[in-house]
């Protein structure tokens, strides 16, 4: 008994310690949050600074407006991020404001995909229309971060800096070797029209497939030549300059920056300084101020901390509303929808698109009485087929409601991302947009042989009847089931080209020859059909307010974005807190979330993929 009594009170004094340490963290955490956004005002520029600092270090997301919270051993920290739309509006806003003359870029590179840069490059560019100029300077360039520091008036380098120009490579990893070497293999389920869809080669072969090079190569093309063009338009050079540039690594030393027209010329670091004093009238009249801190408010939470029932309000809204449907005005007659990240089943989070999420969000802008047109932002490199089916659904029900639907996409609008675009009106895409990919697949992990071989595990079962419990991830299925699943996979495959051919009014055949998996960029897909203009999304905004006609639209966005705190109590053992952990032990965060990507899908219990088999950045 006195050991039972010795032991409750040892667990009593541990959680009062845990407790205690758990309260700790999360007042230190609110005290650093709320320090790094003190005095930040949203939309205002009240000491007139009239040059804006344009970094981008920040993580740039599709939509703004809410940092992310996040818990690790240090406490709780504000994720940074700045959204394309703020951005976007803060280059608008900068060009109207009599106080800025100028902005300064200080990039050395940047870790976006190429129509987010494509989007924000156009910004700047539409900055400088208005009579204003860009200068930008760093000590040292990236090739993307070159590309965006381009499109600047002028543009300096550090006399002993570097600028990379060498040219686009993708390079890939494949498993099969290891799979011998540890026992393990993978049953992957294709249709036989699929060849394109190379998500599942790494676990196939030991090299790319000549269908493989083949779109790679054109993306990696298209990519290349939008930059040229760019590049070369910006500088005054020659079309195939850079070509020669990144054949020869003719950028080896600042000094041959210079000599190829790269830039203007060296500078220090003071030297620049020196530089932006004289463009605004001298060294009293420079007042700098960072385009985040001009572009992004101040509220983190969205409620004040101090209020008790405030508090106890959050936690009350976070159990969740009615699911009746309400035919209720939502502010607007333009409803914004952001579908952002891998398509799965459920809620969702700030990383995925949760079918029951955007469904809904559609759903709401279907009943609305004010809303007259929906612009669905679509950035998904695809996902679960059944969720993907779900919100195409929705967006059908939208349009037989009489309701103008309007697609744009973002950086990927691939497989299941084009899949929930198909029944639009119209689909507006960036040139480097990465889109197409229709195709299906299906991976199921056959881990039984590792067991075996280095764990001494064994497996002995039971079962009524003879394909019971299969696919199991345990063990390859035989023959027979193989081909049973496999005409799940070429019926949801021709289920997925069937509603392509009606959306976009092809016939069958029209879309297998752009379909099998393949996937394009913006441009490609305007030729071939896929999409029917080049442009962002305020390009398909302004389309969506001219179908409704008139003069003034107001707009709403959807989904409601979730207050930073509610979402970290709502997933506070989840992804995000595992993510943080894996980071401080030093492990690359992208390669990070690709792998919990592969988990989701292999928990996810989906075998159908409609998914992008790769994730592309400039760097």
């Amino acid at each position: 008994m006195s050991s039972a009594i010795g032991s409750m009170i040892g667990i009593l004094v541990a959680g009062t310690i845990l407790i205690f340490i758990f309260v700790g963290a999360l007042v230190g955490g609110f005290a650093s949050a709320f320090s790094e956004t003190e005095g930040i005002d949203v939309n205002v520029n009240e000491d007139g600074a009239n040059v804006l600092v344009f970094e981008m270090n920040d993580r740039i997301v599709e939509r703004g407006g809410g940092e992310s919270i996040n818990f690790d051993i240090t406490g709780l920290n504000s994720e940074s991020t700045m959204g394309l739309d703020q951005i976007l509006e803060g280059l608008e806003r900068a060009s109207a404001d009599e106080d800025i003359e100028g902005i300064y870029m200080n990039l050395s590179g940047v870790a976006a995909m190429p129509s987010t840069l494509e989007d924000i490059r156009e910004g700047l560019e539409n900055f400088q229309d208005s009579g204003k100029w860009v200068v930008a300077w760093a000590e040292g360039m990236s090739q993307g971060g070159y590309y965006m520091n381009s499109v600047a008036d002028e543009i300096y380098l550090h006399p002993n800096g570097s600028l990379s120009i060498a040219g686009l490579r993708s390079q890939l990893m494949f498993y099969p070797g290891l799979f011998e070497k540890l026992g393990i293999d993978v049953t992957v389920l294709r249709g036989p029209n699929n060849k394109f869809k190379s998500a599942v080669e790494p676990y196939l072969r030991k090299d790319l497939s000549e269908a493989n090079k083949e779109q790679l190569g054109a993306l990696l093309g298209d990519f290349w030549d939008n930059m040229n063009e760019s590049i070369a338009e910006s500088r005054g050079l020659e079309p195939n300059a850079l070509d020669d540039i990144a054949n020869d690594i003719s950028i080896r030393v600042a000094e041959d920056a210079v000599e190829h027209g790269l830039v203007d010329k060296l500078l220090y670091e003071d030297e620049i300084e020196a530089l932006l004093k004289e463009k605004v009238g001298g060294e009293d009249e420079l007042q700098t101020l960072s385009f985040k801190e001009y572009t992004v408010g101040e509220e983190l939470f969205g409620f004040d901390l101090s209020d008790p029932d405030a508090i106890v309000e959050m936690f009350e809204n976070a159990e969740g509303g009615s699911d009746e449907e309400e035919s209720k005005d939502l502010g607007g007659d333009v409803a914004v929808i952001y579908a952002v990240g891998g398509i799965e089943s459920g809620e969702g989070d700030a990383e995925t698109i949760g079918s029951v999420t955007i469904a809904n969000a559609i759903k709401e802008a279907r009943l609305a009485p004010d809303v007259k047109a929906v612009v669905l932002r679509v950035n998904s490199p695809g996902g679960s087929a059944l969720a993907s089916d779900v919100i195409w659904r929705e967006t059908v029900l939208l349009k037989e409601a009489g309701k103008h639907f309007v697609v744009s996409m973002g950086d990927l609008a691939a497989s299941g991302g084009y899949y929930i675009s198909c029944a639009t009106d119209k689909i507006f895409a960036n040139s480097t947009t990465i889109t197409g990919s229709i195709g299906v697949f299906g991976l199921i992990p056959n881990l039984g042989g590792a067991y075996q071989k280095h764990l001494g595990i064994t497996f002995d079962d039971i079962s009524t009847h003879d394909h019971a419990g299969a696919p199991d991830g345990v063990f390859a299925m035989n023959q027979f089931e193989m081909d049973a699943y496999n005409e799940i996979i070429i019926d949801i495959y021709e289920d997925f080209t069937s509603k392509v051919s009606e959306g976009r009014g092809m016939t069958r055949e029209q879309v297998e020859e752009v379909a099998r998996g393949r996937v394009w960029t913006g441009e490609d897909a305007l030729e071939i059909g896929l999409v029917d203009e080049l442009g962002n999304l305020d390009d398909a905004i302004t389309h969506a307010e001219q179908l409704i006609g008139g003069d003034e639209h107001e707009k709403v966005y959807l989904p409601e974005m979730k207050d930073p705190l509610e979402a970290l109590i709502e997933d506070f053992a989840g992804v995000q807190t595992k993510l943080n952990a894996l980071e401080i032990l030093g492990a690359d965060p992208t390669m990070i979330k690709d792998v919990l990507a592969v988990k989701r899908v292999i928990e996810s219990g989906e075998v159908a993929q409609a998914r992008l088999p790769f994730n592309i950045q400039i760097k």
